[in-house]
């Protein structure tokens, strides 16, 4: 089995998001990894740039990962500002770390999202494909999730859940 990483980000550390991506983390033995307990800067194209934040030591951390999970709320119909800027800083692999580029290629990019109610907005995941496939990496599919007002699991996320994690495991078993 290929190792996992979920990495979720929102701006409450306890709410929907945390609890999707505990619940996921724990079904698939996945370590866990919250986006805004690190200090990550915007990317910039200045020459006093790269900066001496937190991302190049999470990706240091994590690029030997075969799969990798992104769990975001959806904010005003897109992704939180926090996955939003580690995503940005991916132009860092880009720019300034084209060593870790070659590591990306092939590893696998799941992406959940955690609404308020049951329906998804459209075209969400646009951002999460398009930048796998720029990468270089596997885009394996995403879900939308929603918990409402209340951090219970309801039966019919979970339910959903589940079966987003045996696609997970079935990939990994596939390495």
């Amino acid at each position: 089995m290929s190792s996992i990483i979920v990495f979720h980000a929102s701006s409450r550390h306890q709410g929907n998001t945390t609890t999707i991506a505990n619940y996921l983390s724990k079904q698939l033995s996945a370590t866990a990894i919250d986006l805004s307990d690190h200090e990550i800067a915007p990317f910039s194209y200045e020459d006093n740039y790269p900066a001496t934040d937190d991302f190049m030591g999470l990706i240091k951390q994590t690029i030997d990962a075969d799969q990798w999970v992104l769990v975001t709320p959806v904010y005003w119909y897109t992704m939180s500002a926090q996955m939003k800027t580690f995503l940005d800083r991916f132009s860092d692999l880009l720019r300034y770390h084209q060593e870790f580029l070659p590591a990306l290629t092939g590893k696998h990019l799941w992406t959940i999202a955690v609404g308020s109610d049951s329906e998804a907005v459209p075209h969400f995941f646009t951002p999460f494909r398009l930048s796998a496939d720029y990468l270089a990496m596997d885009y394996g599919g995403d879900l939308h999730t929603w918990l409402g007002r209340t951090l219970t699991m309801k039966p019919e996320v979970q339910i959903l859940l589940d079966q987003f994690v045996e696609n997970i495991i079935a990939k990994s078993n596939s390495f």
